[in-house]
């Protein structure tokens, strides 16, 4: 659990380190490079994320776009961003918020107007709020230094344990992860497996919030739908439905190797120690290999119509288990927030094989 001591120096970190945001014309921004631009005589650094929100603003998709710089080189993709984004800039005098770090590196471009910017101490403000109100303690905390995107995970103490049905290995204590990013604030409900002390961010049901807003009727909705989910102990209505159906459900190939590429892309895990976390996942490849199918040549929906040994809950906790602890894995940063969330969103979805008729006359 977090202490008050390091909550005060986690604030501290996050509003110290910022992005600075700032409205600006659209056409005041010069490509120099792919990943250097002017502005007011100054030479910032833009990354990947920011040059894809700014193709979306333009109207080109990243595809495209990477496709043109194929075929006439980074000079000339630079030069054709530019003439279009002053076209459009002109044509529609687009003023874009642009998000700079302390290192002088643009990380998002939005278009102004789009949402409010909900500062970080707004977001600090409404989060010790809720914390004392609802009682909660502090799981986590990840402040994403490129984009400026704080996330924060509680549980609720007094909301007792949640158990699914009569499984004695499915008990959570449930509370609200709450985050702030460029697009506003978005609580969800926070499932904390006592088992093996799991985290999972289920952002999918309909108990999650998102506020984009600073108008006073949003807030108010805000704190009137976290005090409903309150009374309903946090957890997701359909959690324990969905949970049973993982459960009984086995995971397409497509769906493992969702779980596999996740922690794959987000650390340096090597693939001889994957079946720790996916167990069963070596049995089943030498299986599915041993009836004639070749893993390699087959499409993502031929993959999700191929069921494994392992079960939707399995991966799952697999990629949980993986986030919620140190194993001595080199991870990204802020990846442990990142796999949480996707889990949750792996949850949420309808599974690959729940539907097949495997006994067919045909």
């Amino acid at each position: 659990m977090v202490t008050q001591q390091q909550y005060s120096a986690f604030r501290e970190d996050v509003l110290r380190n910022q992005p600075i945001r700032k409205t600006v014309a659209l056409a005041d921004l010069k490509f120099i490079t792919m990943d250097c631009v002017e502005f007011s005589g100054l030479k910032l650094g833009i990354n990947r994320q920011a040059l894809k929100d700014l193709l979306h603003i333009v109207g080109i998709s990243v595809s495209g776009f990477n496709n043109l710089e194929s075929s006439v080189g980074e000079d000339g993709a630079q030069k054709f961003l530019n003439a279009l984004k002053n076209a459009i800039a002109s044509a529609k005098s687009l003023q874009v918020t642009i998000a700079v770090t302390p290192d002088r590196v643009i990380s998002r471009i939005q278009k102004s107007g789009s949402t409010d910017l909900i500062s970080a101490e707004s977001y600090f403000d409404t989060f010790e709020r809720l914390a004392n109100v609802h009682n909660l303690d502090i799981q986590s905390m990840d402040f994403n230094k490129g984009n400026g995107n704080i996330y924060m995970s509680t549980i609720s103490p007094k909301s007792g344990q949640y158990q699914v049905g009569n499984l004695s290995d499915e008990v959570f204590t449930t509370g609200l992860s709450l985050s702030r990013t460029m697009d506003g604030i978005q609580a969800d409900p926070f499932m904390h497996r006592l088992v093996c002390t799991n985290g999972m961010v289920t952002r999918m049901f309909e108990e999650s919030f998102k506020l984009r807003s600073m108008d006073p009727r949003m807030w108010q909705e805000f704190y009137t739908h976290l005090e409903k989910i309150e009374k309903a102990g946090f957890a997701p209505q359909k959690f324990s439905e969905k949970v049973n159906q993982a459960i009984i459900t086995p995971a397409s190939l497509k769906e493992l190797e969702q779980g596999i590429h996740l922690l794959q892309q987000n650390s340096n895990v090597p693939d001889s120690e994957l079946e720790f976390f996916f167990k069963g996942c070596k049995n089943t490849y030498n299986r599915i290999h041993s009836a004639g199918i070749d893993t390699v040549k087959l499409t993502d929906a031929q993959k999700a119509n191929v069921r494994t040994g392992l079960s939707v809950w399995d991966v799952i906790n697999g990629v949980t288990d993986f986030a919620s602890h140190n194993y001595g894995y080199e991870k990204k940063a802020n990846s442990d927030r990142h796999l949480q969330m996707r889990a949750g969103d792996m949850l949420s979805k309808q599974f690959d094989t729940q539907n097949l008729v495997l006994n067919q006359p045909f």
